[in-house]
This record gives C-alpha cells, sequence and structure tokens, in this order.
C-alpha cells in the first residue's frame, strides 16, 4: 500500500525503559495528500526504528509504503510505515496549504 505523505516536522526521540526492556520512540507531524497534492487529513506518524534518531526523514513529500502489523498491546492490525521515497518535484511545486 502507498499513499503521498508530506512531512511537516521530525518530533523528538522518546526513549525509555520498561521492565528491564529499553526502548525508543519517534514521530512525524505530517498530512496524506491525494494525487493532486491536497491535504486529505493531518496526523502523526510513528517511524520505524530505522527512521529515527539521525536517520529520520527531512521535512518534504514523500511516497510512503506501508505495511500491515499486529498491535503488540491489543493485537489490532493496522497499517505500518515500511518505507519513504523523496517526491522533489511534489515540494517545489505547491506550497504547503496551497489550494
Amino acid at each position: 500500500m502507498q499513499t503521498i505523505v508530506q512531512i511537516f516536522k521530525i518530533n523528538e526521540q522518546r526513549t525509555g525503559s520498561k521492565e528491564g526492556r529499553a526502548w525508543a520512540m519517534q514521530d512525524a507531524e505530517c498530512a496524506l495528500l491525494d494525487e493532486s497534492g491536497a491535504i486529505q487529513q493531518i496526523g502523526v506518524l510513528q517511524l520505524p526504528k530505522d527512521m529515527q534518531g539521525e536517520k529520520a526523514p527531512k521535512p518534504g513529500v514523500y511516497m510512503g509504503s506501508f505495511s500491515l502489523r499486529a498491535g503488540l498491546r491489543d493485537r489490532r492490525i493496522g497499517a505500518v510505515l515500511a518505507g519513504l521515497t523523496l517526491i522533489p518535484n511534489k515540494a517545489a511545486q505547491r506550497p504547503v496549504g496551497a489550494s
């Protein structure tokens, strides 16, 4: 599954330990765009471990690839970010919030 994602801001990475196990989380403030570049929804996207910290994406427009996984706590199946490919022309063509 793929969709166009505009990342506005990468939030600070949060770390901690629970029951002796270290964890790290980082998310991005972003929007889901349609084919014409219009914003469809705004929300927060959790970044996978291989895209956190120094490897976190920069603000811009990307083609996001998603896979399905069951949550560890509730076992609900949901989409999780699997990859991002920068779309340089989309970022240059359309300013944020333009109609």
